[in-house]
């Protein structure tokens, strides 16, 4: 149910039973020439509201336009890092207040993570509010290993618009895709991934010419109905284990 379509009565009674809200937290990027700048927003929506039927939890209001100044290029939108925290912290203040308990992040866009964790420890630490976040696509990675689902491995199946991310949006929102677009792009840094225990910065634009990092080429809607249908039992799965 979206919090901003229902009325106060109905979502007292609904806050009452579970006391958890869904926060669904994008980002406005260039996502490849094949898929929307919305892409993060639009999935972590897609996601959160497909959660809440299966468990009659609240999405909250979608926070649309994110940290993105790693993604920068024609249509990225970004707001600083301090602008996104104080927004962000002022809406699950206003929740707290009337009885929310917990908070399910939503959130596609790994640029807000950081940003979503200092919020949630102060809550869990001052409120005694808990909180969880789903970072999608990362949330989904060990998942499709276990379907053997993907042509490809690494960021060749995972990279930016690549073709686990391609074929979420063919099942989810094939209105969106322009799969005639979808190129085979690896990344021009070679090696630069092979470190992934060392954290280090790069901006897309260094990474690829058309902001594609793997191959979209071989995505499906199909193996994007797998992809989600496990996540959505997965965290059905952590909602069941997660106790106050």
């Amino acid at each position: 149910m979206k919090m901003l379509e229902m009325n106060t009565v109905d979502f007292q009674e609904v806050l009452k039973k579970t006391g958890t809200v869904i926060i669904p937290v994008g980002a406005c990027e260039v996502w490849g020439p094949h898929l929307p700048l919305g892409a993060d927003t639009i999935m972590a929506e897609e996601i959160a509201n497909r959660l809440a039927e299966r468990r009659n939890l609240i999405v909250g209001p979608t926070l649309t336009v994110g940290d993105s100044i790693m993604v920068w290029g024609p249509g990225t939108i970004t707001v600083k890092p301090e602008s996104l925290k104080a927004y962000l912290a002022d809406v699950c203040e206003s929740m707290t207040k009337y009885g929310v308990k917990r908070f399910v992040f939503m959130s596609p866009h790994v640029g807000n993570a950081a940003i979503i964790s200092q919020i949630a420890w102060v809550m869990r630490t001052e409120k005694r509010v808990n909180s969880c976040v789903f970072d999608w696509w990362r949330f989904i990675q060990p998942l499709t290993t276990k379907l053997g689902i993907l042509d490809n491995e690494g960021w060749m199946a995972h990279g930016h618009a690549s073709e686990a991310g391609t074929s979420c949006f063919l099942y989810l929102r094939p209105d969106l895709v322009k799969f005639d677009r979808a190129v085979k792009s690896p990344n021009k840094v070679s090696g630069f991934y092979d470190f992934p225990d060392v954290i280090s910065y790069r901006l897309f634009d260094e990474c690829s010419d058309n902001y594609i990092i793997g191959d979209p080429t071989s995505a499906s809607a199909e193996k994007g109905e797998k992809i989600v249908t496990a996540a959505l039992d997965r965290m059905e799965a952590f909602l069941d284990a997660w106790k106050d």
